[in-house]
């Protein structure tokens, strides 16, 4: 069982008392109680108050402690982040620490995404751009079309090295006789995709482009040579 020190404590009965002494006795429900012990539970497990890292706190583990459903644990989370949103959480970070677990099968970027929040994160970011994930009833997986994905190293580069990468991306579609007259720098992997051009071959030939520190790149380059 989770314990709390002492100073822990009052700080934790000084929060609860805020909701109901302060002319507001009552008008704490039971759900708004419960995610806020739950915030409280998941700010211990982490080293950080300020960054709950949801991948080192599985739904299972948590449901075994608390006594309650994975599913629920699953929907605390998502809740417990847009009640108590951490300043300095950074999805992109998040996702860049779990890149190299991931599988390449069918042209396609298969990784187990356990935090709920990072998943719904770069699901949102593909979709602002009219692009998908792929669903599965593992709801911890995610499969994203490597085009896409290409999309998502995109964001480890600052705008010339991007314009760059983006450059060398259009030379090779021009190589490969793909038309490249409607390409969008702005949505790569849509554009990919309707050029018809062998992705896979396109990065392996552009993989000096990306910067050094690109680990999202670097892992998708390391995923087509060993999976291809």
């Amino acid at each position: 069982m989770i314990e709390f020190s002492n100073d822990e404590k009052i700080q934790m009965f000084d929060e609860i008392a805020s909701h109901f002494f302060d002319r507001n006795f009552g008008s704490f429900s039971k759900s708004d109680f419960d995610l806020l012990m739950f915030h409280f539970y998941i700010n211990k497990m982490n080293a950080s108050p300020n960054h709950a890292n949801y991948n080192i706190c599985s739904d299972y583990s948590i449901s075994k402690e608390l006594g309650i459903t994975q599913q629920r644990v699953r929907n605390l989370k998502i809740k417990e982040n847009l009640i108590y949103p951490r300043s300095n959480y950074d999805w992109k970070k998040e996702f860049a620490a779990l890149v190299k677990n991931a599988r390449f099968d069918d042209n396609k970027i298969k990784i187990s995404i356990s935090d709920p929040n990072l998943y719904i994160e770069i699901e949102n970011y593909l979709e602002e751009r009219g692009n998908y994930i792929e669903k599965n009833l593992n709801s911890k997986l995610m499969t994203i079309r490597i085009e896409y994905f290409i999309d998502l190293c995109l964001l480890f580069e600052d705008e010339k090295s991007k314009k760059q990468v983006i450059k060398e991306i259009k030379k090779q579609c021009k190589n490969a006789d793909a038309d490249i007259k409607h390409f969008d720098d702005n949505n790569v992997g849509k554009s990919l995709i309707e050029t018809t051009a062998n992705v896979t071959s396109i990065i392996a030939n552009v993989a000096s482009c990306f910067s050094p520190c690109n680990v999202i790149a670097d892992s998708l380059i390391a995923l087509i040579k060993k999976f291809t």
